[in-house]
């Protein structure tokens, strides 16, 4: 049994698209071009964590959804790159968050900068529809939910 991933573009109607792995790689890891159709747009990307038995996903180990910015010449936009790898060492470092350490030594100030990063990677990393969700275990198993 081994493991693998496998990706979804997710529509504004709840439709989904395989994408693989090497186009997402080339993507989100490379900066290359590979997403031209979706030029000067905001995608949903949903990954799927999967145990395989041999090719074929027996099951979920997670579900990741993720909003990305395309720039015009189908590449992920760079700087929005920059502030998502920002916020990916945030999240990282979570577990020193805590409501103790956003006061600063004067009471009447408060250092909000990680609520505002809690809140964009919220909006940044959105649920998946119900409908959404059907449709990729659908796609994985082969039957309808």
């Amino acid at each position: 049994m081994g493991v693998g991933f496998r990706i979804f573009l997710v529509g504004e109607d709840d439709s989904i698209n395989r994408l693989s792995v090497k186009s997402f790689s080339d993507f989100y890891l490379r900066q290359k071009p590979t997403l031209p159709k979706f030029s000067n747009s905001t995608i949903t990307v949903a990954v799927a964590i999967c145990a395989l038995d041999g090719r074929v996903p027996t099951e979920i180990i997670k579900l990741d959804c993720m909003r990305v910015k395309v720039g015009a010449d189908g590449a992920q936009d760079e700087e929005s790159y920059k502030a998502e790898t920002r916020l990916m060492a945030w999240q990282l470092s979570a577990p020193s968050h805590n409501s103790d350490s956003a006061k600063l030594s004067d009471s009447s100030v408060v250092n909000a900068e990680d609520r505002f990063d809690a809140r964009r990677w919220a909006q940044l990393h959105p649920k998946l529809s119900g409908p959404a969700l059907k449709r990729i275990l659908q796609a994985l198993f082969g039957r309808s939910y």
